[in-house]
């Protein structure tokens, strides 16, 4: 009785060694944020003095109506394509390079995201250099963004679509709905 005692204390103790590791930076980054001083972790008084600056730093404006752009647009490319993906690979499941197009959609998945970035931009890279496009900019932010989000749709959505009930897509059939209209709609 004693022994289960002390190992549920020593398993609370060590639980909350753990939490603290995790949190106690994010406390101290938010408790520091409030200073007057310039040095990050010198606390010199309470200010709201950069969340001021915060407010009327141009380059931080940009940043984020950038990442808001980005964000929104890869979320609606890659639940398009993740769609046609998931769908494409529900749908018909012998089809010549299924196996080499599932590989190809679920790698990023699997892969450590810094390899997938490294090999994402020496690809760019020598595609510029071919081509001239695309610019490393946006646009290639966009497409390493999407590599990963399309991923993740095609798995989530292909694993909704194996528990979809077969008999409704026959019944839109016999009740005169087109492909398009089933995929849409059901």
């Amino acid at each position: 009785m004693r022994t289960e005692r002390r190992a549920r204390m020593l398993s609370r103790l060590w639980m909350a060694a753990v939490y603290g590791f995790l949190y106690l930076p994010i406390v101290s980054l938010v408790v520091y944020s409030f200073t007057d001083s310039s040095v990050p972790n010198v606390w010199g008084g309470f200010s709201l003095r950069w969340y001021q600056a915060l407010t009327t730093d141009t380059d931080l404006k940009e940043g984020l109506w950038l990442s808001l752009q980005i964000a929104t647009s890869t979320a609606t490319a890659a639940v398009v394509l993740g769609s046609l993906a998931a769908a494409s690979l529900h749908r018909y499941p012998r089809f010549f390079g299924r196996t080499l197009f599932s590989g190809m959609v679920s790698a990023p998945l699997v892969m450590p995201e810094v390899i997938v970035g490294l090999s994402l931009l020496l690809m760019l890279v020598s595609l510029q250099r071919l081509l001239g496009v695309p610019e490393r900019g946006m646009v290639t932010i966009w497409l390493g963004h999407l590599l990963l989000g399309m991923a993740y749709a095609t798995v989530v959505i292909h694993a909704r679509l194996k528990d979809l009930n077969p008999q409704l897509e026959e019944a839109a059939q016999d009740l005169g709905a087109s492909e398009f209209e089933i995929f849409r709609r059901i």
